[in-house]
């Protein structure tokens, strides 16, 4: 599960349950957190092991550029944006879309962690399908997406 460290779990838990609409499935102590969305965000206390041996400065500056992004999908990707914007969220970029037709925005959690959200696979597949004229090799060479893939996101 991928885990990210943070300074304060509980301004990531409302981060994440308010703004994203995520669910806490387990919560230990408040200072680690697991979300049914799949990733987990562990408050680091100064005196443990991880920032012992990284250093503390290293998992938490949140100024240093981030190595990896959670990545997820929605069915209301301008409702997201739009609340995300209201609360002052950092973005690295706003509503964008892809070479290959999704719409996606990427932004920081408050400990500056990298998050993708993007339209739901089918949502711009079927978008897509519709742009092409029902076009299932148009739509399968502008999504890259093989063909027998397309066949199961728009089916009639």
């Amino acid at each position: 599960m991928p885990v990210l460290f943070v300074k304060d779990a509980g301004i990531s838990r409302k981060f994440y349950t308010e703004l994203l609409n995520f669910t806490v499935i387990m919560d230990n102590g408040g200072a680690n957190l697991t979300f049914k969305e799949g990733f987990a965000v562990w408050q680091i206390w100064l005196d443990n092991i991880i920032p012992k041996k990284l250093g503390a400065e290293n998992i938490t500056n949140k100024e240093s550029t981030s190595r990896f992004e959670l990545c997820f999908e929605t069915d209301d990707l301008d409702n997201i944006y739009t609340t995300l914007k209201e609360n002052g969220v950092k973005f690295l970029h706003e509503i964008n879309t892809e070479l290959w037709g999704q719409r996606t925005i990427r932004f920081y959690d408050p400990d500056g962690h990298l998050i993708e959200v993007g339209e739901e696979m089918s949502i711009f597949l079927k978008r897509i399908y519709e742009e092409e004229g029902k076009n299932m090799e148009a739509t399968a060479r502008r999504t890259f997406m093989p063909i027998e893939a397309l066949k199961h996101f728009v089916q009639e």
